[in-house]
């Protein structure tokens, strides 16, 4: 091995790259421990969330006016009254029920004076002295009071830090809506009302609320009533208070319908600090006007909380942390709560079961604002940084591959419904085109605005705004879970008066997938020997088709996807290189090292890296296994005298990594196979080195000498190949301390060998929170700041420069 500073420079980069590339780690919401996924419903509690539903087909909830006094802070106690307007949509109704929980009912006044109620410990049923015809409207008055209910993770309503505020959902609660835990509500994704909030308040709290600024009630001393309306009906889940010393920062923005007040809210000690975390909020605007049609409320606002963000209208929920994460996390973090304000203010899910249907698009709004201001370019990193999380933890973190609809009830806020429902929405605009697909968000606004919707309604709405057969896109990539990829196996072009017949041979694999996908559209790409490109688009389907088309010369290379319109099993990193340019570096999205020992003319080289099964056969009989995970393709325009190595590194030390099946704790016998060509046998790459350390942990590399164009992947055969025993490092221990850790932590340990180590703080579920360099060489002691991460429990990585895994211990950040 041979590593000199431009080298240690260049893996930095490329690791630095991977750290700063991970998706957005906060969603919607931001967990300040270990998140507990709330279990599965048992058929007696999902008839109850059904019956919710059911229930607005007896009463459509038309008014809330919630006068809330949150004078007592101390005792975290609240007195309410909520005067509710409804009407009856069937005859011969006698009573209504309200979800309610930990809070006591004292009575209930309707137009004639008092009403019977009773009280149980989820609901509230009224008696409404009489029997209602079909379409009679009714108020009544509800007075309870007590100490409001908070999930046991995240959600629900807050007296903290200074703060009085509520988050309208419970993340480990099924169904999770939270609005019952501080007003009398049909509390579903499908009934809406608008609002008005009266909210009393003492000392230094004032209320910033939602909609439009009624007015302020001086009632004596530092007591005061601020009054708030909203005129656009919205779920319960969104309805919410803000009540805090807050200072106020106000514009205007030149929006599609001209001037619209923008609010920033926050304390006076973080005020400036969150002002100019958000300079990104007028492109954010920008960008989900131009994809989704003009904003639907009056107002943009975020207000300041102490535990997360959630996507009130008009006053968005934003955790007062953001104020020390830079311009980057609050851009992702700021546009995913405003794309909320369409899908998931304006459309809503029917059911929690379908919560990608506002947190995919609202993730995907994060790609499209940097799109926005970076360009293509920035919007394909977004795409691909968002992919290969996806794709590395999904099914790890959920339990296994999962279908989008219907999410399990552990995983509707886990890594599928945001992550991989964003990844599903780029591909939507793929399949659309778009110009179509522009137009279908925006027609979905108008056509069905203040709706609920099932995954299955979003179908048919699309086909009703594009007249595109949607059946096919669904079928693959929302009822069915997993990933599919195509790949050229072939290609034979024959000259036809000036033009080239060119018939294709494509075979589709799958990556945790139950079904084969049809009618998707690809990007085709020909090369020429010269570098000639021609660009056009086909439709495949099925394990193997074929397809003849056209092209304006020889293709010397054909290309899928080669501009991301799609995400599939496949990661690429394609790139020019010219005599005299150095190239010692790790790919990004490829797991792929390469290197230039002679080039002497300029060269286009492209490496895929394919999450899916390589062909099991045939087989050189040597080899006794093959990897069924994923596999590389490399290709390119190669002037003559051209020579590349390539290193790949392999990890199977937990169940969760591509290659432990293969590894399953030894490392005998492995070792590199190739094959030219996809109708070839695979076979032993004879110009391989091993460096696999330790047989027994799970992790090494192996370096391809006088790299080939062809299809790589792992695979075991007897024996061994190529060990390059000069440079096996020696073993290292790690030890950590304080834990738990406050400000910093102490990793300390022995190497023999002198060399440049990293230490990788990561979450559980694998993504990079931190990274640090540092020289060792004999026993060492690392300093790690850890001051700045949220508590929790984390992951310590120590690793060489070369990938090598050398130590991992569990610790925990404690305040």
């Amino acid at each position: 091995m041979r590593f000199v500073t431009a080298t240690f420079l260049l893996l930095c980069l490329a690791l630095v790259h991977t750290a700063l590339a991970q998706p957005n780690p906060y969603g919607c919401h931001h967990f300040r421990q270990a998140f507990v996924p709330p279990t599965a419903l048992s058929d007696a509690q999902r008839s109850q969330i059904a019956e919710t539903i059911a229930r607005s087909d007896t009463f459509d909830i038309l008014h809330y006016t919630i006068d809330l006094d949150v004078t007592d802070y101390a005792g975290q106690y609240l007195k309410a009254a909520t005067t509710i307007r409804f009407r009856s949509v069937m005859p011969d109704l006698g009573s209504i029920r309200f979800d309610l929980v930990q809070l006591s009912v004292d009575s209930v006044i309707g137009a004639a004076g008092p009403l019977s109620f009773s009280q149980d410990d989820d609901y509230v049923r009224v008696g409404l002295n009489e029997v209602l015809s079909e379409g009679e409207e009714r108020e009544v008055t509800v007075y309870y009071q007590g100490s409001p209910r908070r999930d046991p993770q995240w959600g629900g309503f807050y007296f903290e830090s200074n703060y009085i505020y509520n988050l309208g959902i419970g993340i480990s609660t099924i169904p999770p809506n939270f609005g019952k835990v501080w007003y009398p509500c049909f509390d579903s994704f499908v009934e809406r009302a608008t609002y008005t909030y009266n909210v009393k308040s003492a000392g230094s709290f004032r209320h910033l609320g939602q909609g439009t600024f009624l007015g302020e009630v001086t009632l004596g001393g530092d007591t005061v009533i601020r009054s708030y309306t909203i005129a656009q009906p919205i779920p319960t889940y969104c309805s919410s208070v803000a009540v805090a010393d807050y200072d106020v920062h106000s514009y205007d923005h030149d929006a599609v319908n001209g001037a619209l007040p923008v609010t920033i809210c926050a304390k006076p000690a973080d005020f400036s600090a969150i002002v100019s975390r958000m300079v990104d909020l007028p492109s954010a605007i920008d960008a989900c006007e131009y994809w989704y049609g003009p904003y639907p409320f009056e107002r943009v606002g975020y207000a300041m909380t102490t535990d997360g963000a959630l996507e009130n209208p008009t006053n968005i929920a934003y955790p007062q942390f953001m104020a020390g994460q830079n311009n980057q996390r609050n851009r992702e973090l700021l546009t995913h709560e405003l794309g909320h304000q369409w899908w998931g203010n304006m459309l809503t899910p029917y059911v929690h079961n379908d919560m990608w249907l506002k947190e995919g698009p609202a993730e995907y709004s994060t790609h499209l604002i940097e799109e926005w201001i970076g360009g293509r370019p920035a919007f394909v990193r977004a795409v691909k940084d968002n992919l290969l999380f996806v794709l590395r933890q999904a099914h790890v973190n959920d339990d296994g591959f999962q279908v989008l609809s219907p999410i399990p009830d552990p995983h509707i806020y886990g890594t599928h419904t945001y992550y991989k429902g964003a990844a599903v929405m780029h591909n939507l605009r793929g399949y659309l085109g778009d110009d179509l697909f522009r137009q279908a968000m925006r027609t979905l606004q108008v056509d069905h605005a203040y709706s609920a919707f099932t995954a299955a309604d979003f179908r048919d709405m699309l086909e009703d705004a594009t007249g595109v057969d949607m059946d096919p896109f669904f079928d693959a990539w929302v009822f069915a879970p997993g990933y599919s990829v195509f790949e050229v196996r072939d290609h034979v072009a024959e000259e036809n008066g000036g033009q080239w017949n060119v018939t294709l041979e494509l075979g589709q694999k799958l990556r945790g997938a139950s079904v084969m996908h049809n009618a998707v559209p690809l990007d085709l790409t020909f090369i020429s020997a010269t570098g000639e490109e021609h660009d056009q688009q086909i439709v495949a389907g099925g394990e193997f088709s074929t397809i003849t088309v056209e092209a304006p010369f020889e293709p010397a290379m054909v290309v899928l996807n080669r501009y991301a319109r799609l995400n599939q099993a496949r990661l690429d990193h394609e790139f020019k290189i010219g005599p005299g340019q150095p190239l010692d570096a790790l790919l990004p999205y490829v797991d792929f090292r390469a290197y230039v020992d002679e080039l002497p003319d300029t060269a286009l080289v492209r490496v895929e890296h394919i999450w899916a099964e390589p062909d099991q056969q045939p087989l050189e009989p040597d080899i006794v296994a093959i990897s069924n995970t994923h596999y590389w393709t490399v290709d390119g325009l190669w002037p003559e005298g051209t020579v590349l190595r390539g290193r790949i590194f392999y990890n199977g030390t937990q169940d969760d990594q591509l290659d432990f099946d293969l590894i399953n704790g030894d490392e005998s016998g492995i070792a590199m196979l190739y094959r030219s060509h996809p109708d070839q046998p695979w076979v032993v790459y004879q110009e391989q080195e091993l460096n696999a350390g330790q047989l027994t942990n799970g992790s090494g590399f192996i370096t391809l000498n006088a790299l080939r164009k062809g299809q790589y992947t792992l695979g075991k055969i007897q024996g061994f190949v190529g060990v390059d025993e000069e440079h096996i490092p020696e073993p290292i221990g790690i030890a950590l301390h304080p834990v738990p850790a406050n400000e910093r932590l102490v990793v300390s340990g022995f190497t023999e060998a002198d060399t440049e180590l990293i230490f990788d703080v990561l979450s559980l579920d694998g993504r990079m929170v931190q990274r640090i360099t540092g020289q060792a060489k004999g026993a060492f002691r690392q300093t790690v700041e850890v001051a700045a991460i949220p508590s929790g429990a984390y992951l310590m990585r120590v690793m060489s420069t070369t990938g090598l895994l050398l130590g991992t211990q569990r610790f925990e950040v404690l305040r």
